[in-house]
């Protein structure tokens, strides 16, 4: 005996049909978008700690100082600015269902102005920049725990290398000097490690807006502290210091 269909069912099962295929459409695009390739673009400020240069005078012949002395050289800046670009890949799934993974692969920069400081505990006027290049390679967590959830917070962390380049200067604040006599300078590379947390907010489906905070720390490295009023150039001290940062940026991912 043949079952027979009315045209209300008829139209009934193609419409649940056809909801039933694009709701398994959908589903693949969405599974498609979770996984893949993006590229980032971040900008926002950089809040350097203050830098504490540490090192023993030892003067070469002609340079003012005296061999054995401390040359203890503490430097404080204003709020400077930081920029950074990234290639990155998401994974669809982790080892725990709520974590997805991305990594990627980033290149950042950021500058520092001098707003002050001082040379064994003295009163001195200073100016100059401190700016860092890093390249970095880092591991994120998206903490997902719905799919129609639009606010994904995330963590991760970073290691590389990182180029610092100290152009910091300074002159005894005594009404004599006017002009610049000595110096921190250098351009170091070392181990750069960094530590973020943030959020991010779905802006369409390939655009994604997010904030983040971060603290950078590049490991240590060695500085000078030269003679350089009048046009000199000679070298007083060896200087150690680790520079740290705290940023916070705004940017946006981009999906392939």
């Amino acid at each position: 005996m043949h079952k027979k269909y009315t045209l209300p069912s008829i139209v009934l099962i193609g419409a649940v049909s056809s909801l039933t295929i694009a709701g398994q459409a959908q589903a693949q695009t969405e599974n498609e978008r979770e996984e893949g390739f993006y590229l980032s673009a971040t900008a926002g400020a950089d809040f350097l700690n203050d830098s504490d240069f540490v090192g023993t005078q030892n003067p070469e012949a002609g340079v003012p100082g005296v061999a054995g002395a401390p040359a203890n050289v503490n430097v404080r800046y204003d709020t400077g600015f930081a920029i950074r670009g990234a290639v990155g890949y998401k994974l669809k799934k982790g080892l725990i269902s709520f974590l997805k993974p991305r990594f990627e692969l980033e290149v950042g920069y950021s500058e520092s102005d001098v707003s002050g400081g001082s040379f064994n505990g003295g009163n001195q006027n200073f100016g100059g920049d401190l700016s860092k290049l890093t390249v970095t390679a880092a591991a994120y967590n998206d903490v997902i725990w719905s799919a129609n959830q639009q606010i994904i917070p995330y963590f991760g962390s970073g290691i590389g290398i990182g180029v610092v380049d100290a152009n910091i200067n300074y002159f005894p604040n005594n009404g004599v000097a006017t002009a610049p006599t000595f110096g921190v300078q250098g351009n170091r590379t070392a181990l750069v490690t960094f530590n973020a947390i943030g959020a991010t907010v779905k802006a369409s489906e390939k655009i994604d807006i997010f904030a983040e905070g971060r603290y950078t720390n590049v490991r240590r490295r060695n500085f000078d502290r030269r003679f350089i009023a009048g046009g000199a150039d000679g070298f007083n001290a060896r200087l150690r210091d680790d520079t740290e940062s705290f940023g916070v940026g705004i940017g946006v991912r981009a999906k392939f």
